[in-house]
């Protein structure tokens, strides 16, 4: 497999362990498909599914090619969420969709809303905010929904998300709170 090899310090000890490629990808695959699968989830593409599949099949590939110039120290999960998000946005131009597409939020939504713990009114209700949710979170300009998805769905901290962005950690943080703001603004009073 391919190796990112670390360089040796003054004393000719190894300052960073090798890391295969072939590690990065069994280690962040699921979360890389993840965040690709919420950035794409189409409402009306036939196979949402096996798009964010094929984009993540082409983040891979991409990451590949470039492996070799990585930076020992690079933070490896931010340098492949800069390269999904690229792809994304490349995606979502191609076919000319941002604002259409339905952004998936919990996984776990169905679950929950399906528990016992909530009449079937209230089950409803939930069902119907969170769906707004999703459509808001999709009409978000694309930097702060990547931003927003990354934060507060991926687990990502703000200097992950400045690089994977391609920003400071201030515009990071920025983009998250102004992707939040707008939310807010856009749901007053709907999820109360």
């Amino acid at each position: 497999g391919l190796y990112c090899m670390p360089s040796l310090n003054g004393e000719s000890e190894m300052t960073v362990p090798a890391v295969r490629f072939e590690t990065l990808i069994e280690r962040y695959h699921h979360e890389i498909y993840s965040y690709l699968w919420r950035l794409l989830n189409s409402s009306g593409g036939p196979e949402p599914a096996l798009e964010a599949q094929d984009l993540a099949q082409e983040v891979y590939l991409r990451a590949y090619r470039a492996f070799g110039r990585l930076r020992k120290d690079s933070n490896h999960r931010a340098w492949l969420y800069k390269i999904a998000t690229n792809c994304a946005y490349t995606a979502l131009k191609r076919g000319g969709r941002h604002g259409q597409q339905n952004v998936e939020l919990l996984d776990g939504v169905e679950r929950f809303a399906a528990s016992g713990e909530q009449s079937p009114e209230q089950q409803a209700i939930a069902g119907e905010r969170w769906d707004r949710l999703r459509r808001e979170i999709a009409n978000l300009p694309p930097k702060q929904q990547a931003a927003v998805v990354m934060r507060h769905l991926q687990g990502l901290d703000y200097a992950e998300i400045a690089v994977a962005l391609d920003c400071s950690q201030d515009s990071a943080r920025a983009n998250v709170y102004q992707g939040l703001r707008r939310l807010r603004r856009s749901l007053a009073g709907e999820l109360g």
